[in-house]
């Protein structure tokens, strides 16, 4: 956003509620403005509020740099206490972890999928048959039960 068109306390205002860390009251404290001009610029002033998000996504942005500069060190950092550990268990599931990280997870997919394909459709006049068979057994066992 081109700071010509906010001026310096919009550009403070904008970056204090960037951070998020300040309440809206101490941020119009801190740039020496009314609390309800700072609702105003959050409420109709498109730029100010644009600000607020680029600073957002700058900071964002910078943060995902950092741990992206810092990946190749944890990764290394993790790989030497698999390696350094005493525990076969703990480096066993470190590795297991490692592995899974990389290549994959393994699953059982194959044999639901093989259990699914084999499921034969049935038509609907099997199953009206089979439920007047229910029924006739239903009824059955309740004229059992009656006599007792």
């Amino acid at each position: 956003m081109s700071e010509e068109k906010l001026n310096k306390q919009q550009l403070a205002a904008a970056q204090l509620l960037a951070l998020g860390t300040i309440d809206k009251q101490d941020i119009a404290k801190q740039v020496g403005i009314s609390k309800t001009t700072l609702y105003n610029w959050i409420n109709k002033n498109g730029e100010f509020v644009a600000e607020v998000d680029t600073i957002k996504r700058d900071f964002k942005n910078f943060g995902n740099q950092l741990m992206e500069a810092r990946l190749v060190d944890a990764v290394n950092g993790y790989w030497n206490l698999i390696q350094k550990t005493d525990n076969a268990q703990t480096a066993a599931k470190g590795f297991e972890y490692f592995i899974d990280r990389s290549l994959g997870k393994v699953t059982s997919n194959l044999k639901l999928t093989t259990e699914v394909e084999n499921i034969k459709p049935i038509d609907k006049d099997t199953l009206d048959a089979e439920f007047e068979q229910f029924k006739q057994e239903m009824l059955e066992s309740n004229e059992d039960n009656e006599e007792v």
